[in-house]
């Protein structure tokens, strides 16, 4: 088991290297090549949402559903890897094996655009300290450096690591507080109590690290734009 230390120490030492670089932009943020604020079908920064699954996820994707309550959100489900026969069997899209994403839309009047792109998807990889040491690379690789590192003590190798949109104008309440049932409950969490714990006003990106028995077990990645939701969703108390 990996104590809570060895990760603050493991970010102390990718945050003195990264300090040099300079911030990635959110703009530049993707979960599976959809950006967040990406309209429905309107054009942005020179891609159609149809466009992206077409050319990018069509050699992965089992299927996807656009929905309208209770906002307009699409449901996708994809394969780790190149699809086969066997996924196009009937109930394929409800193997855990593969990977679960949906994608939020604001409202008409603000372009249905995406303000939250949740991605949930199994992994198996080492927990340990060097294990970690990669995964959090590979994130700050993708979001830039962690703005917050949550961890508990009694569940080695989790983390819920949190990347604040460096242009955005509201910043994380200092300090975040969660409490042991918000931990073990942030990956299913609705926008309200992610408001209540980081603002009503935050966007960034968000990675949940799930391990068990010193194993990477999955990794649920999200963008999110808590202000755009509120075109949609009532968040504030």
């Amino acid at each position: 088991m990996m104590p809570r230390w060895i990760i603050a120490c493991l970010m102390m030492t990718m945050g003195a290297a990264a300090a040099q670089e300079p911030p990635i932009q959110a703009s530049a943020w993707r979960i599976n090549n959809i950006p967040l604020d990406m309209p429905l079908e309107a054009e942005f920064n020179g891609e159609f949402l149809e466009g992206i699954y077409q050319e990018k996820l069509a050699d992965r994707l089992i299927g996807s559903v656009l929905n309208e309550w209770p906002s307009y959100h699409i449901a996708t489900t994809l394969k780790i890897g190149k699809l086969t026969a066997q996924d196009a069997q009937e109930g394929a899209e409800l193997d855990p094996v593969h990977e679960r994403m949906e994608i939020y839309f604001s409202s008409r009047a603000d372009g249905r655009r995406a303000f939250w792109i949740r991605s949930r998807k199994p992994m198996d990889a080492p927990a340990d300290a060097a294990g970690t040491a990669e995964t959090l690379a590979m994130i700050e690789a993708n979001f830039g450096k962690p703005t917050r590192i949550v961890t508990r003590r009694e569940r080695p190798g989790d983390a819920i690591v949190i990347v604040a949109d460096p242009a955005a104008k509201a910043r994380l309440p200092d300090p975040l507080v969660l409490s042991d049932a918000d931990y073990l409950d942030f990956w299913s969490m609705d926008l309200q109590d992610r408001a209540r714990i980081l603002g009503p006003d935050f966007r960034g990106a968000i990675v949940l690290l799930i391990a068990f028995q010193g194993r990477l077990q999955a990794m649920q990645t999200e963008l999110i734009d808590l202000g755009r939701a509120q075109t949609v969703f009532e968040l504030t108390p």
